[in-house]
C-alpha cells in the first residue's frame, strides 16, 4: 500500500475506472500530468462519455494482461473490486507495484493542505458538492471540487482548482476498498462538514440505520476543534451523530428549532426562491432547482462556502445559474403531451422527494414513477413500506426486473408484487414486470393514449435500466 503521493509524471492505473468517483479521479490525475489507464466491466454514461472525450480508453473487462501491459507505477483500487478479481490477485501476487484506495489517493494528491469542505449524507451529496463549487466560483474563488457525478456547469465532475483555495468533496459513507473497510469520508478529515440526511442504505456494508450513524460519528471524531457541521435539522438525523462538544453543529431546515431557518418558500414553476433566517440576519436565496430537499441542500452549500472562507453571509445568494447534475431530475424528452425525466434515485426517501418536487413543478399532471431495483438495499424487504409510501405520490408505478436478485437470500428479498398490490389498494396503477422491455411497452402504450393532462414520467435507476433508459436517452437530453 502507498500512503504518500507519487511525485513527477507517473503511470497510474485505476482498477474499476468506470465508477463515477474513480473516473473523475482518473481525469484529475491526467490533469496534473500523469499517464492514466484502467479497466472495468460495462461503463455507462455519463462516465463512459467523459473518459472517451478526455482521451482515456479503458480496458474492457479484467485480466492480468491489462496490468502487465500497462506496467503502472501505482494502482488505485476501487471499492467495486475485491479478492477473486484477476487483476487484484495478480497485483497481490507480484508484490512489486504499490497500490492504494481511491479516498487515500485523493487526500494525498489533492486535499492535503487545503480547507476541506466535505458533503456527506445518504442523499444529495453530489448536487450539494457541485452547488458549493459553483457558488465559490461565482464569488471569484477558483476552489477545487470532486463530485461523484457529472455537473452540467463543469466539463467534468472534478477540478483541482487554484492552490490554497478550499476544496469541496463528496463524502461517501461506502467502504474504501477491499483492504480498507472504513467509510471513504474518514480519509478526508473535514474542516467544514455538511450532512444532508442519514438513512439506512448500502445494506451490503451496514446492518441498520444505527450502524450507518456510527460511521458518521467516527467522521466527526476526525475533525479539528471549533470547526463547523451543518446538518438537516427537521428530522432525527442529528441524533445519530452522537455527542461531539469540540465542534459547532448548526441545524438547517424549516422548523423553529433550526439555527438557519428556511422560510417563505416558493417552489412552483421552474425554480425556487426562499429566505434563510439566522437570528436577525435574512439571506435571500434563489435556485433553478425545485423541491424542499434542493432548497435545503443549496442553503447548506452556501453556508459551508462562507464558513470555509471565513466571511459573513451576504444579503443575497443567487444560484439560478446552477443547472444541477446529470441523472438528477434530468429531462430526457419533453413535448406538449409528456415530459420524461431520468433520476439516480434508488432509496425511498430520495424517490419520495423527487416525486413531490415534480408534482409541485407540473401542477395537475399525471405522474408516473418507473423503477429499476438495483442496489443491495432496494432488493431487501426492510424498505418495502417506505417504497409504498414513496410511490403513493404518483398516479402510476411501474417496476422493472430485479437486478441480480441472487445477491439477496430469497427469504430476505423484496417482493415487488406485494408492493404493487398495496399501491393498487390506494388507487395507483401499479405493475411489477418480469422484464424491462415489458415495462417500456406498457409505458409507451400509456403515453400514446389521449389525455388532457400532461404526463410526467420519472425513470429511477442508479444502473443501466436496460431497454428503458437507452430508448429515452436517444430521444435527446436536457438540463434539470
Amino acid at each position: 500500500m502507498l500512503d504518500q503521493p507519487v511525485s513527477g509524471s507517473k503511470k497510474i492505473y485505476f482498477l474499476g475506472i468506470g465508477g463515477v468517483a474513480m473516473g473523475n479521479a482518473a481525469l484529475m490525475a491526467r490533469g496534473i500530468g500523469h499517464r492514466v489507464g484502467g479497466s472495468d466491466g460495462a461503463i455507462y454514461p455519463p462516465m463512459s462519455n467523459l473518459l472517451r472525450e478526455n482521451g482515456i480508453v479503458p480496458f474492457g473487462g479484467f485480466c492480468e494482461e491489462n496490468l502487465s501491459s500497462f506496467a503502472p507505477d501505482l494502482v488505485v483500487v476501487g471499492n467495486g473490486v475485491g479478492r477473486g478479481n484477476a487483476e487484484v490477485e495478480w497485483l497481490l501476487d507480484r508484490e512489486t507495484i504499490p497500490f492504494t484506495s481511491l479516498p487515500n489517493f485523493l487526500f494525498q494528491h489533492f486535499l492535503r493542505g487545503r480547507h476541506r469542505l466535505v458533503f456527506a449524507g445518504t442523499h444529495g451529496k453530489t448536487t450539494t458538492t457541485a452547488a458549493a463549487a459553483f457558488y465559490l466560483r461565482q464569488l471569484g474563488i477558483a476552489a477545487g471540487f470532486f463530485a461523484g457525478g457529472a455537473p452540467f456547469n463543469f466539463p467534468t465532475g472534478a477540478d483541482i482548482g487554484a492552490p490554497g483555495t478550499p476544496f469541496a468533496i463528496e463524502g461517501d459513507e461506502y467502504d474504501s476498498a477491499f483492504f480498507d473497510k472504513r467509510s471513504k469520508f474518514i480519509h478526508y478529515a473535514p474542516d467544514t462538514l455538511v450532512v444532508s440526511a442519514i438513512d439506512f442504505d448500502h445494506a451490503d456494508i451496514f446492518r441498520d440505520r444505527t450502524d450507518v450513524g456510527r460511521t458518521f460519528n467516527h467522521l466527526l471524531r476526525t475533525m479539528p476543534r471549533r470547526r463547523s457541521v451543518f446538518i438537516s435539522g427537521d428530522g432525527d438525523d442529528g441524533d445519530f451523530l452522537g455527542p461531539c462538544p469540540w465542534i459547532k453543529i448548526f441545524r438547517v431546515g424549516l422548523g423553529q428549532n433550526n439555527d438557519f431557518r428556511l422560510q417563505n418558500l416558493s417552489l412552483g414553476g421552474e425554480g425556487s426562491s426562499w429566505e434563510v433566517a439566522h437570528g436577525k440576519e435574512i439571506l435571500q436565496m434563489s435556485s433553478s432547482l425545485g423541491g424542499e430537499f434542493n432548497v435545503r441542500n443549496c442553503t447548506m452549500a452556501v453556508l459551508a462556502a462562507h464558513d470555509a472562507l471565513g466571511t459573513a453571509l451576504p444579503g443575497r445568494a443567487d444560484l439560478r445559474g446552477f443547472r444541477g447534475v446529470q441523472r438528477r431530475q434530468q429531462l430526457l424528452h419533453g413535448d406538449s403531451r409528456c415530459r420524461v425525466y431520468e433520476d439516480f434515485g434508488h432509496h425511498p426517501r430520495a424517490i419520495r422527494e423527487v416525486l413531490r418536487s415534480l408534482r409541485l413543478r407540473h401542477g395537475g399532471c399525471e405522474l408516473i414513477g418507473c423503477f429499476e431495483p438495483a442496489t443491495h438495499t432496494a432488493l431487501r424487504r426492510e424498505l418495502a413500506e417506505e417504497f409504498v409510501s414513496a410511490f403513493s405520490l404518483g398516479d402510476r408505478c411501474y417496476w422493472g426486473e430485479l437486478r441480480r436478485p441472487e445477491r439477496i437470500p430469497a427469504g430476505e428479498r423484496i417482493i415487488p408484487g406485494e408492493i404493487m398490490g398495496r399501491l393498487r389498494e390506494i388507487g395507483v396503477d401499479a405493475i411489477a414486470f418480469e422484464k424491462n422491455g415489458e415495462l417500456q411497452e406498457r409505458l409507451l402504450e400509456v403515453l400514446g393514449r389521449e389525455s388532457e393532462k400532461l404526463r410526467v414520467v420519472v425513470l429511477f435507476s442508479n444502473a443501466s435500466f436496460a431497454d428503458v433508459l437507452p430508448y429515452w436517452r436517444a430521444r435527446g437530453g436536457g438540463g434539470a
